[in-house]
C-alpha cells in the first residue's frame, strides 16, 4: 500500500514485531507480480487494436532502422540452448533481483526503503494503465510475422507458455517493458541508496542483458526498453507529488465541512453503479404492531446523528480524473429522508415486498446523504420500516452497526475480527496467485442484461433449527445457506434444459475481515466497506442434498483457509490507486457476470428483541444489490432467534426467483430429514 513518510524501515516493530512487519511490507511488494492475474479480465481489449498497435510499432521500427527484433531471434532459434538461457533469464532475474533487492534494503533498515518501494508499486501501476490504454501484441504473437516464441518454446516457470499464467496473464502488454521498468528501478534505488560504483556497473549491466535478451525472444520491440525506462520518471513524478499532498494534508489545520478522500472500497461501489444496478443496502423490519410516528423517529435520529456522522456526509463527485470525495452536507432535511408511505390493507406481506422491490430500483440521490428511511403504515396489520443505503455508505456490517446505534437496547459492539499482523500479511501473497487461478476455472450461472425492475421476498426459519441442522452435519450455517441456494439454481437449470456438465455456481460471499468501529468513534475515518468478497464454488448438479451440502463445506474450506478474502482487501487497495477512469473500468470488470453468478450473505444480528423509538419489531429481513448481469442475491440475517432470508432478483432474467422463498424453505425441509437432529422444531413460513 502507498502511504507513510520516507522513514527507516523497521520503526513500525512496536505495532506487531518485526517478522509480521517484514511480512506485511515484502507480501504488499509481492502482491504487485500477480497484480495483472487479477486484473487482466477487467482490462481485456481487443485483438485487433492490440495486433494493429503492435504492428505500428514494427513499422515505425523499420522506418527508423531499428528493428532489431528478427536477427536476435534467428540467432536463438539457432543455438537452441542459448535460446534456454534467455527464456529463463526473461523468467526469472528481474523478479529475483527486484525483490531480492527491495528485501535487501528493508533488512538493512535503509533509509531509501519506503522511497523505494513506493516507486516499485507506482512503476506497475503506471504500466498497468499504459496497458490498458494501448494494449499491444509483442512480436511473438503477431499473426503472421514469423517470429519464433521462444518462451512459449521453453516455457520456463510463471512466464508465458506455462498453464497458470496463460490462461491468466496479460499477453498483450508489450508497451512500455516492465521487465525493463523493475531492472532500471533496482539501478535508480542502488544509486539512491549508495551501494557503491561496482553494484551500479553490475545493475547496468543487467539492463543490457535484460533489453537484450526481452528483444531476442521477441517478447518486445526495441522501442519498449525506451518506453520501459520512461516509467521511472513518471513514477518519480508522481511519487513527489503524493507526498506533497500527505504532507500539505497534515500541515493543514483541522477544519468543518472538509472534504475527506473516499476509501477504494467505496468508491468502488459508485463505479459499478448504473441506472439498471443500484447500489443500495439497508432492511426492511415489521414492528409487533403499530409503528413510533414519524416525527418521533425524525427527533431520534436527530439526537444520534452526531455519533453516526456518516449520515451528514454525501458524495462529491471527482470528475472524469480525480477521485470522488465524502464531504458534510451541512443541513439533512430529516423530512425528506423519513418518509411515511401507506399500503392498502389487502396484500399482506407480498404488497410490503412489492414495495421494497420498488424501492431498491430507484438509484439514492449522491447530491444529498446516500441513504432513506420510509415508514410504512399498514391498514389492518403491523407497520414496517425500509431502511436503504448506498454501498458506498455502508456494507451489510455496517447497516447492522447503524441500527445498533438507533435501536433500543443499546449493545456493545460485535467483536468481530479477522487475520491479524503475520497470519494476515503472509496470506496475501498465495491468496493473490489462487484469485488470478479463479478467473480460469469453468462455471454456470444464470445471466443477463439486467433491466430497471426489481423482485424481492422473504422467507424465515428458526435459528435454533438451523444451527440443529449445521451442527450435526458439522458444517456452518453459511454452508447450510449456499447448499439451499444450489438446489434452487441447479431446479431452475434443470427446468430450463440447461446442461450443467459438473460445472458449479460461482458466488460471491461477502466475509466480514474486522469490526466497524463503534459510533462517535471515528467513524468519518472509517472506510463504509469493511468487508472482503470471497468466491465459492456451489454445485449445481442433480445430487442429494445432504451431498450438496458436503461438497459445499469442503469447498467453502479451502477457500475459506487459502487467504483469498485477505488478498481481495489488497486488491481492492491496490486498484484504488489507480487513477479514476480505470478504477472504474477495474471495478466494472470485477463486479460483473464472469467473475461470479449470483450473491450469497450471511450476517449476524442481536440475539434479543429490539424496538425503534419504543415500538418494538418483529421480523427483520436484510436488503442486498445485484451486480452487473448477476440477476440474483440472497442475504440471511439471524435476528431474535430466526434466520431472516430475503432475496432480490431482476425478474425478467430470473423470473423464477418468485418462487425462490418457499422453495428455500422446502429445501429446507428436504436437508433436515436428511440430516437427523432430534429436534421435532417446525420450520417457519414465508
Amino acid at each position: 500500500m502507498i502511504g507513510g513518510e520516507p522513514v527507516a524501515a523497521g520503526t513500525g516493530d512496536e505495532a506487531g514485531g518485526r517478522a509480521a512487519a517484514a511480512a506485511r511490507e515484502i507480501v504488499t511488494a509481492l502482491g504487485v507480480l500477480v497484480v495483472y492475474l487479477v486484473f487482466t479480465h477487467a482490462f481485456s481489449g481487443d485483438r485487433a487494436a492490440s495486433d494493429a498497435h503492435g504492428r505500428a510499432l514494427l513499422e515505425f521500427e523499420q522506418w527508423a532502422r531499428l528493428d532489431a527484433e528478427r536477427p536476435l531471434n534467428d540467432l536463438l532459434v539457432r543455438h537452441g540452448w542459448l535460446g534456454a538461457v534467455a527464456a529463463w533469464e526473461y523468467a526469472t532475474t528481474y523478479v529475483i533481483g527486484t525483490f531480492g533487492f527491495l528485501g535487501w534494503l528493508w533488512w538493512r533498515r535503509s533509509p531509501v526503503y519506503a522511497w523505494a518501494r513506493n516507486m516499485l508499486i507506482l512503476v506497475t501501476l503506471i504500466a498497468i494503465c499504459c496497458f490498458a490504454l494501448w494494449p499491444t501484441t509483442p512480436p511473438r504473437l503477431l499473426p503472421g510475422e514469423g517470429y519464433a516464441d521462444i518462451i512459449a518454446h521453453h516455457h520456463p516457470p510463471a512466464t508465458w507458455g506455462t498453464g497458470m499464467v496463460s490462461a491468466g496473464a496479460n499477453p498483450y502488454a508489450a508497451m512500455p517493458s516492465l521487465h525493463i521498468g523493475w531492472v532500471a528501478w533496482i539501478g535508480v534505488a542502488a544509486v539512491r541508496a549508495r551501494c557503491g560504483a561496482f553494484f551500479t556497473w553490475l545493475c547496468a549491466a543487467h539492463l543490457a542483458v535484460t533489453g537484450l535478451v526481452i528483444v531476442a525472444t521477441s517478447a518486445h520491440y526495441v522501442v519498449d526498453i525506451p518506453g520501459g525506462l520512461l516509467l521511472i520518471p513518471a513514477a518519480a513524478v508522481a511519487e513527489r507529488v503524493r507526498a506533497g499532498l500527505l504532507r500539505g494534508r497534515r500541515d493543514d489545520p483541522p477544519r468543518p465541512g472538509r472534504q475527506q478522500r473516499m476509501a477504494a472500497a467505496d468508491a468502488f461501489f459508485l463505479y459499478v453503479e448504473s441506472r439498471d444496478v443500484p447500489q443500495v443496502v439497508g432492511g426492511v423490519a415489521e414492528f409487533a404492531g403499530p409503528g413510533p410516528p414519524a416525527e418521533r423517529v425524525r427527533a431520534l435520529i436527530t439526537e444520534r446523528l452526531p455519533r453516526l456522522p456518516r449520515l451528514t456526509q454525501r458524495v462529491r463527485s471527482g470528475g472524469a480524473f480525480r477521485r470522488p470525495r465524502w464531504v458534510e452536507a451541512g443541513y439533512v432535511d430529516l423530512r425528506r429522508h423519513v418518509q411515511e408511505v401507506d399500503l392498502p390493507a389487502s396484500g399482506g406481506r407480498r404488497a410490503l415486498d412489492g414495495l421494497v422491490a420498488r424501492l431498491i430500483a430507484e438509484p439514492l440521490d449522491r447530491d444529498r446523504p446516500p441513504w432513506r428511511f420510509f415508514l410504512v403504515r399498514r391498514e389492518g396489520g403491523p407497520d414496517a420500516a425500509v431502511v436503504l443505503f448506498h454501498h458506498a455508505l455502508v456494507d451489510g456490517t455496517g447497516v447492522i452497526d447503524i441500527l445498533r446505534a438507533l435501536l433500543e437496547p443499546a449493545l456493545p459492539e460485535a467483536a468481530v475480527r479477522g487475520p491479524r499482523g503475520l497470519r494476515r500479511a503472509a496470506a496475501v501473497l498465495p491468496g493473490l496467485v489462487l484469485l488470478g487461478l479463479d478467473g480460469t476455472a469453468r462455471t454456470v450461472s444464470v445471466t443477463g442484461t439486467l433491466g430497471p425492475e426489481r423482485a424481492f421476498g422473504t422467507a424465515t426459519l428458526p435459528l435454533d433449527r438451523v444451527r440443529a441442522v449445521a451442527r450435526a452435519a458439522g458444517v456452518a450455517v453459511a454452508d447450510v445457506l449456499l447448499a439451499l441456494v444450489g438446489e434452487l439454481v441447479a431446479d431452475v437449470l434443470e427446468r430450463r434444459g440447461e446442461r450443467v456438465d459438473g460445472r458449479p455456481l460461482r458466488t460471491a460471499v461477502p466475509m466480514t475481515l474486522r469490526a466497524p468501529a463503534p459510533p462517535g468513534r471515528g467513524r468519518t475515518a472509517v472506510p463504509g466497506n469493511l468487508t472482503a468478497v470471497l468466491r465459492l464454488d456451489v454445485p449445481v448438479g442433480r445430487m442429494p442434498v445432504r451431498d450438496r451440502l458436503a461438497a459445499v463445506h469442503d469447498a467453502a474450506e479451502r477457500r475459506r483457509g487459502s487467504g483469498r478474502a485477505v488478498a481481495g482487501t489488497a486488491v481492492l487497495r491496490l486498484m484504488g490507486a489507480l487513477p479514476p477512469p480505470l478504477h472504474a473500468r477495474a471495478a466494472r470488470g470485477i463486479h460483473r457476470a464472469g467473475s461470479f453468478g449470483g450473491i450469497v450473505s450471511t450476517m449476524p444480528g442481536p440475539p434479543l428483541p429490539m424496538s425503534l423509538a419504543g415500538a418494538p419489531l418483529g421480523d427483520v429481513h436484510p436488503i442486498l444489490p445485484l451486480a452487473g448481469g448477476v440477476p440474483f442475491a440472497v442475504g440471511a440475517l439471524s435476528w431474535n432467534g430466526a434466520l431472516h432470508v430475503s432475496v432480490t432478483a431482476e425478474p425478467r432474467v430470473l423470473p423464477e426467483s418468485a418462487g425462490f422463498p418457499g422453495g428455500l424453505l422446502r429445501a429446507f425441509e428436504r436437508l433436515a430429514a436428511a440430516v437427523p437432529t432430534g429436534s421435532g422444531a417446525q420450520s417457519g413460513t414465508a
